[in-house]
């Protein structure tokens, strides 16, 4: 169940001196005479402070930053009016004219403190100290008796209030703010930021922390004088209120804001620590941010130190004004009923001699006991009647009448008495009820609050029946929850201890499967980056396919333009188109690169067999003999071959590259055009002319 907890963010800037101020407040020297009485000086070990030069230094950076070109127009301004005097000089001597700014961040009371020490610390290393009014409150037992150190209580006080010191410190860090829609940040440290800082743990109240604030903002400027900066505190949370939200708005409600916001991170902050450090699941829930109001005065959370110190006696001091004004009217009581016995005593005696003077019972015809008076006169009749005993009757009835005398104004007397104390009575009832009443709504908190953790824990009855809490079985829920609470703790230590060797057992074994983890990693990217090769690879590949395609295509489309894919390579209800249209192209260039290649090899194969053929026909025709080639035949070489001119050569002899160069048709169609008559090259070149006359009025035919 989840402890109700406020968090409180108090802004102060009320003197020059700043955080220099209460320097020594938060310091807990124990050599100083310090106001608060309530510091326990064996926790102060486990404060943080930070007010280093270093600190010091990062804040006068930080306000000449803001502030400096401000200081530098003013100066210049009063130098050019003839005003020197007026001048700032630097931002130092600016600011310090002004009032300096320092907070207090408290997260929680002294109540949620011991509930959280009892949640998570074990209950050997606190104990039970009394406030002046009688309550109790828990502190870290840290020495025996011996006044000796006790180490593990002294590690687990540090690692508690560790929680708080890192929370407060996260909560208050400059670089916590807003994240625009627009993806800008806007920072707290950009218009509040802190500078030096103390943690307070050993105060007998909840940990917190001072800080100091160096405080920027843009006034906003009027017709008088212009928008300019400035280190008020207000006018810095209207700037960051107006920098997060984009509107204006007083400071009052600035401050509201701000706290809302910071109180309700703070509290997360504090949350988180928890969860981290005592390894709480993150399902549930330890602390729920509640604001005291004057409203609900059923909230008992949200106290300061002092309001629960001084709550704490209020009741007490009832209490014992509601025992002495009881003990009032018990005596009272006591008194009435003495007074009212010595009356029947009196009556009783008269009424003795009423019966011994007279002989009769002292009751009237009726039945009714007589008054005194009645009973007085009949003794007197009886006396006046008896002769003998007149002397003594008369006596007997003068002392029976000033007894009845004297009984009557005693009765007056203690009726009057009486009206007193009963009016005495009533204002004291009237104080018991108040009293009872505000010991009722005491009541009521305790029933709610019980009811709360009841409904919050899920807890039933033996029965499986959900549980009400009245005025009557609350006192006994109350013991059954804390023995309840108690088994709890039981079962937490014992599931403490076996998840603490179940992680143990989960951390070596997370360690192996790190270790796996990290050469599957290793391996992952060894094959990533080979696959990013075989990926480059095979875009390369692809493109030079690509191309080499484009390649036999233009070669298919340059030699056989009317060349068309066979109908069964193309898709259903696809006609073939000549390579030579676009469509006839696409048709190609979606086919195989081994079709390409083969009907490529079948298109140059039969235009080499054409080229062949025309070669040969052309060096035929060459060397075909004329009529006067053939008349005038005569020798033109000698057959004599003298031996002395063959030369040794210098290359070696390949007769099958001889052999192929001799039947090549390039070769034999020189050979012939060297050799050829005039009378065969005109008529080689009449042929060609017609064939090439032929070749035309085909193409042009195919371009019809």
């Amino acid at each position: 169940m989840s402890i109700k907890c406020t968090v409180t963010t108090d802004l102060q800037a009320k003197d020059k001196n700043g955080y220099s101020g209460i320097q020594k407040h938060v310091e807990h020297d124990k050599n100083i005479n310090h106001t608060n009485q309530d510091i326990v000086f064996s926790e102060t070990q486990f404060n943080q402070y930070d007010e280093s030069p270093k600190t010091r230094a990062a804040i006068d950076q930080w306000n000449d930053e803001h502030f400096k070109d401000y200081v530098e127009e003013h100066d210049k301004h009063q130098r050019e009016k003839g005003h020197a005097e007026r001048q700032y000089g630097s931002v130092k001597d600016y600011l310090k004219r002004k009032k300096k700014a320092t907070a207090v961040l408290t997260i929680g009371n002294m109540e949620v403190q011991s509930k959280l020490m009892q949640q998570f610390c074990p209950k050997t290393s606190y104990q039970e100290e009394k406030l002046p009014d009688g309550t109790t409150h828990l502190v870290f037992k840290l020495k025996d008796q011996s006044s000796q150190p006790i180490p593990d209580n002294i590690a687990i006080a540090k690692q508690f209030y560790g929680c708080f010191n890192r929370a407060l410190i996260k909560a208050t860090n400059n670089n916590v703010g807003w994240t625009l829609k627009d993806k800008s940040r806007v920072n707290v440290g950009d218009y509040l930021h802190r500078g030096r800082y103390a943690t307070n743990n050993d105060e007998m109240g909840i940990s917190h922390i001072h800080y100091e604030l160096a405080t920027f903002g843009m006034t906003r400027g009027g017709k008088k004088r212009a928008a300019h900066v400035t280190n008020s505190l207000n006018q810095a949370l209207v700037s960051l209120h107006h920098a997060v939200t984009g509107k204006y708005r007083s400071g009052r409600d600035a401050t509201k804001w701000f706290r809302a916001n910071m109180d309700q991170f703070a509290l997360e902050c504090l949350e988180d620590e928890l969860h981290k450090t005592y390894k709480v699941p993150q399902n549930k829930k330890i602390l729920d941010f509640e604001r005291k109001t004057k409203e609900d005065k059923t909230v008992q959370t949200g106290l300061s130190m002092e309001q629960l110190k001084a709550q704490h006696q209020e009741i007490a001091d009832h209490q014992k004004a509601v025992q002495s004004l009881q003990s009032q009217a018990d005596n009272l009581t006591n008194q009435k009923n003495d007074v009212q016995s010595q009356v029947a005593t009196v009556t009783q005696n008269l009424k003795s001699i009423y019966e011994a003077a007279t002989g009769h019972q002292a009751v009237d015809k009726d039945g009714n006991d007589l008054s005194p008076l009645a009973m007085a006169n009949g003794i007197t009749k009886a006396a006046r009647s008896s002769q003998k005993d007149k002397q003594q009757a008369e006596q007997d009835a003068n002392a029976a009448k000033e007894k009845q005398t004297a009984a009557e104004n005693q009765q007056k007397q203690l009726d009057q008495q009486l009206t007193q104390q009963r009016q005495q009575l009533q204002t004291l009832q009237n104080q018991i009820n108040d009293a009872d009443e505000q010991i009722k709504q005491r009541k009521l908190q305790r029933i709610k609050a019980t009811q709360q953790e009841i409904d919050q824990s899920d807890l039933a009855d033996a029965n499986n029946q959900p549980i009400t809490v009245t005025e009557n079985n609350i006192t006994q829920i109350e013991q059954e929850l804390d023995e309840w609470r108690q088994e709890q703790r039981t079962n937490w230590e014992t599931d403490k201890q076996s998840y603490h060797n179940e992680l143990n057992n989960l951390t070596k074994e997370l360690v192996s499967k790190r270790t796996e983890s990290a050469n599957l990693t290793n391996t992952n990217q060894q094959l990533s980056y080979q696959n990013q090769q075989l990926q480059n690879d095979n875009k390369a590949i692809q493109n030079q396919i690509t191309s080499y395609k484009n390649q036999l295509v233009d070669t298919i489309t340059e030699n056989a333009p009317e060349h068309k894919v066979e109908s069964s390579l193309l898709k259903l209800n696809e006609t073939a188109q000549p390579v030579i249209s676009d469509t006839g192209r696409k048709q190609h260039l979606h086919q195989t690169l081994k079709y390409l290649m083969d009907t490529a090899t079948k298109v140059l194969q039969k235009i080499k067999t054409e080229a062949t053929n025309f070669i040969n026909h052309i060096t035929q025709t060459l060397t075909q003999p004329t009529q006067n080639q053939q008349s005038n035949l005569t020798s033109q070489h000698s057959a004599y071959l003298d031996p002395s001119s063959i030369e040794r050569s210098d290359k070696p002899f390949d007769h099958r590259k001889e052999l192929k160069l001799m039947n090549d048709p390039a070769i034999k169609l020189k050979k012939a055009i060297l050799l050829a008559t005039n009378e065969q090259l005109q008529r080689t070149n009449q042929q060609l002319k017609t064939n090439i006359i032929k070749q035309l009025g085909q193409d042009n035919d195919l371009q019809r």
